[in-house]
């Protein structure tokens, strides 16, 4: 790690820590006990506190989406998806300094697909974007305590711009939906990551929501990082306009929150 990457790691942990700080002393000021008590309280533990880190210093994503049956086709815009965003985030200096690696899985083989996943090690998952495979990925996540984003509602339209890209990734691509949400999902999970300072699990559950519902704009990976160095309360935009990150009833636009996260 270079030391202009760890003098900005640095600044996120301190801006992580004073929001964390800030919590605790909201908390501690609803607990505190009456003055006339004469006794004081001992500070309860904060609800919100971050997690210990638990990463190993590199982020791997897991790419559970359709390979094979009736949605294989926009599967593969799905991992191209990923892939594409993945190749931006390297470009931007990677998670921490370090480029993030990818692995993939037929969503249509059910759990076997997150667990053989979660066996090679991943640190979070995007996918499977189609509505009846999510119940078996979100269960076999959750089994395994993996955190994740899939698509819930129909696929919105991207630009022309992004969607050259898209091919880019794929060439061979024969329909592109769900590739901008599984780029924007493949991102999220990358900052939720420099947020944390940690490409732990647990760490990276804890800030997936926060990543779009920050006051500050911010449109691309680059840009947000460029954010985060003085600032935590990014809002990702992504490829297809504002974004949200939800458990909520599916819908155009909401990346559902899967596994861990929930």
């Amino acid at each position: 790690m270079s030391d202009d990457t760890r003098i900005r790691s640095g600044a996120r942990a301190a801006i992580v820590a004073s929001i964390v700080a800030g919590g605790a002393l909201a908390l501690t000021g609803c607990f505190g006990s009456p003055e006339s008590s004469g006794t004081p309280s001992p500070t309860p533990i904060p609800t919100m506190a971050q997690p210990m880190p638990s990463g190993d210093g590199t982020l791997v994503i897991g790419a559970v989406v359709p390979l094979t049956g009736a949605d294989a086709g926009f599967g593969a815009a799905s991992l191209a998806g990923v892939e594409l965003a993945v190749r931006d985030i390297d470009e931007a200096g990677g998670v921490g300094g370090v480029p993030v690696i990818v692995l993939h899985a037929d969503a249509a083989t059910g759990a076997a697909a997150v667990t053989g996943l979660d066996s090679r090690g991943i640190d979070a998952i995007v996918g499977p974007n189609a509505v009846a495979l999510i119940p078996a990925t979100d269960d076999a996540a959750t089994a395994a305590g993996v955190p994740g984003l899939s698509a819930s509602g129909d696929a919105l339209t991207a630009d022309e711009a992004f969607l050259t890209r898209l091919r880019s990734a794929d060439p061979t691509l024969s329909e592109t939906r769900y590739g901008a949400e599984s780029y924007d999902a493949t991102v999220i999970v990358a900052l939720a990551a420099s947020l944390a300072g940690d490409d732990g699990r647990a760490s990276i559950a804890r800030f997936l929501p926060a990543i779009t519902s920050g006051d500050i704009e911010c449109s691309s990976y680059g840009a947000c990082l460029e954010v985060l160095n003085s600032r935590a309360d990014i809002r990702y935009t992504g490829v297809t306009g504002q974004l949200g990150v939800s458990g909520s009833e599916p819908a155009p636009g909401v990346l559902a929150l899967i596994g861990l996260a929930l």
